[in-house]
């Protein structure tokens, strides 16, 4: 076991995208790094460069025992886990109708279940120590676009996850942001689009185009994230580049219109008081406000 006052990251799927500008990150800054991933021969690079600093292991999210086999072997070398960075970054294109079954329910294994259970085994340690931090990647802050709508779903399950997880474990002094690098550039796989219908094949090339993303400087996002954490518990959501930001923005605004555009008639729905009739709005007829547009 290493005696280290530093920082201790966990950092899985450290080949690919921002996890990957992460442990160079964290590496450069003199933290200690567990570095996982399936192939981990692809890390024995930087861990040449930082040998007293990092530790590479194999790791299938996917794979309980192999989770747990990860996580006794980071400890045994640097005795804590501190910060634990996982993501959900596969992709899966295609409509909802074209999806297959078994490539949905792996997808959900992958970036849903794989990082949640990632977390549920660094958390009794965590929680022994009343301190730690789980840094979860995903790009669910954008709206769902046409034809990515099962990563869309699985990343905004494990979003609603953290979510309830960020307000469960801050009593406990442990921290949970989620963190949206906007660009899509974090992808580490995609699966093979299944057999399409012709009856979307256009449509599909129209949607791919209108969803294209910014990317943003992976180097400078990793160094943003390691700020949120340094700064304690971090905020719950961080969203990386303007362009990321922005759609953030967008979708806060579209949601709103929705609302907005139906508020009479929601409220109509409520318990009248004693002695006085609620009717529904007159002249709604169920649609919304004349001169208001919603897809919400």
């Amino acid at each position: 076991m290493s005696d280290t006052k530093q920082p201790v990251w966990f950092i899985a799927d450290a080949t690919t995208g921002l996890a990957a500008a992460l442990a160079e990150a964290v590496l450069a800054s003199g933290h200690h790094a567990v570095l996982a991933a399936r192939l981990p021969s692809q890390l024995h690079a930087l861990v040449a460069r930082h040998p007293e600093q990092a530790l590479a292991l194999a790791l299938d999210v996917t794979d309980t025992a192999a989770v747990d086999m990860a996580i006794a072997a980071a400890e045994r070398r640097f005795g804590r886990i501190d910060v634990l960075a996982t993501s959900a970054a596969q992709r899966y294109p295609g409509a909802i109708e074209e999806g297959e079954e078994g490539a949905m329910r792996a997808l959900f294994d992958e970036n849903v279940f794989g990082p949640i259970n990632l977390a549920r085994r660094v958390l009794p340690a965590m929680r022994a120590r009343r301190a730690g931090h789980v840094v979860m990647l995903t790009c669910a802050s954008v709206q769902a676009p046409a034809f990515e709508g099962f990563g869309h779903a699985a990343r905004s399950a494990l979003e609603a996850l953290a979510e309830a997880l960020f307000y469960e474990v801050e009593p406990l002094g442990i921290g949970v942001t989620l963190v949206d690098p906007g660009s899509g550039d974090d992808a580490g796989a995609t699966a093979p689009r299944a057999a399409g219908i012709a009856d979307y094949d256009g449509l599909a090339g129209r949607a791919a185009r209108a969803s294209a993303a910014v990317p943003v400087d992976a180097a400078r996002a990793a160094q943003a994230i390691m700020q949120a954490v340094a700064a304690g518990r971090g905020p719950l959501r961080l969203v990386l580049g303007r362009a990321a930001l922005q759609r953030a923005y967008d979708r806060l605004r579209v949601l709103k219109v929705g609302f907005d555009a139906w508020a009479d008639l929601a409220a109509s729905a409520d318990v009248p008081a004693p002695g006085r009739a609620v009717h529904p709005p007159p002249g709604h007829g169920g649609r919304p406000r004349r001169g208001v547009r919603s897809r919400a």
